[in-house]
């Protein structure tokens, strides 16, 4: 096995030309990392982008034998370590494994680049590139990508028919990942992705791919639990990284107040509507508390009003105080006055 892969590089290439190492070094990214346009080259050159194509196609029909012998065991390596991840890897976990696998240590520049040369000339692993749906991976063979694919409708269909929020909250997704090796298959997918705090969905979902401000402090207050301060929501959303640039703190609270998902809970503080909180006055929490549980003693309102509110035992006492809509009983409890 070889150790020093740009030497394998040139030995593999060596009867090549000026023209065609420049070809296969632009195609491949081998000098500075960056693959290049044939259209790209053939400017460069001179000559035509099919001409390119033609010069780049001769090089390959050369370098697949070469590369198939002299890295055999690599390939060979690589490809084992390929089944058992289940068949399918993206393209850059891929090049990650390899390198710890086999290059660990290697001064080599741009490498890469360098190992995607390698197997995409041998053609094995099988490659398939980035489209609109999916990121660029690598397969042992058909049958691993057809199982593969298999897996990510089956999940697809599974998130979609299940509500999102038992699904991140109570994690019940995991139970379809058979292994590891499925896990990692979600990160091929783009419709797939992962939050900041490490949930797995569907990047529709606000929780998963949060665009707005909106979504971003509905983001934060999910994954706290508890009623949260404009300021303190507009600190986390930087914080964590949720949105690229710093959050403002009136952008935060201007847009919170706008969408009824969140709920004033006390002086500047904002719950989610989903987690309880109901919207209104401190009378109008009192009113209802009232008209669902019956009369109730002062302490009591004041509890079950602090489930709702974030306040001081003194203003919900001094609004229960209001007689034009609260009678206070003979044995001290208080109840909603009729009209």
């Amino acid at each position: 096995m070889f150790k020093d892969i740009d030497q394998f590089i040139e030995q593999v290439a060596a009867d090549f030309n000026p023209k065609q190492r420049k070809v296969i070094s632009g195609r491949f990214g081998l000098k500075n990392g960056k693959r290049i346009t044939l259209q790209e080259i053939g400017d460069d050159l001179g000559i035509t982008r099919e001409r390119v194509r033609q010069i780049e196609e001769q090089c390959l029909n050369k370098l697949s034998p070469r590369v198939k012998d002299g890295a055999a065991e690599i390939i060979d390596g690589v490809v084992a370590h390929l089944a058992k991840v289940g068949g399918v890897r993206m393209d850059d976990n891929f090049i990650n494994d390899v390198k710890q696998l086999y290059f660990v240590g290697s001064k080599a520049k741009y490498l890469d680049q360098k190992l995607r040369f390698l197997f995409l000339t041998a053609n094995n692993p099988l490659y398939s590139r980035e489209d609109d749906n999916n990121n660029a991976y690598w397969y042992v063979d058909d049958v691993s990508r057809k199982k593969f694919l298999e897996f990510v409708k089956q999940i697809t269909q599974f998130f979609k028919n299940n509500d999102r929020r038992a699904l991140i909250d109570g994690k019940i997704y995991l139970a379809q990942y058979r292994d590891f090796n499925s896990i990692q298959f979600l990160s091929v997918p783009k419709h797939f992705g992962t939050n900041i705090f490490g949930d797995v969905g569907l990047m529709e979902w606000p929780e998963i791919n949060p665009k707005t401000i909106r979504d971003k402090a509905y983001l934060v207050l999910r994954k706290y639990s508890k009623p949260l301060h404009f300021v303190d929501i507009a600190k986390y959303i930087t914080k964590y990284g949720i949105d690229d640039e710093q959050a403002h703190i009136q952008t935060v609270h201007n847009e919170l107040i706008k969408d009824n998902r969140f709920v004033l809970v006390g002086r500047g503080i904002y719950g989610l509507r989903e987690s309880g909180y109901e919207p209104g006055t401190v009378r109008e929490v009192i009113v209802k508390l009232l008209k669902k549980k019956g009369p109730l003693h002062s302490q009591e309102v004041v509890r079950l009003v602090n489930e709702q509110r974030i306040l001081k035992e003194n203003t919900i006492l001094l609004s229960l105080q209001n007689r034009h809509y609260f009678k206070r009983l003979d044995d001290g409890k208080y109840r909603v006055k009729e009209a």
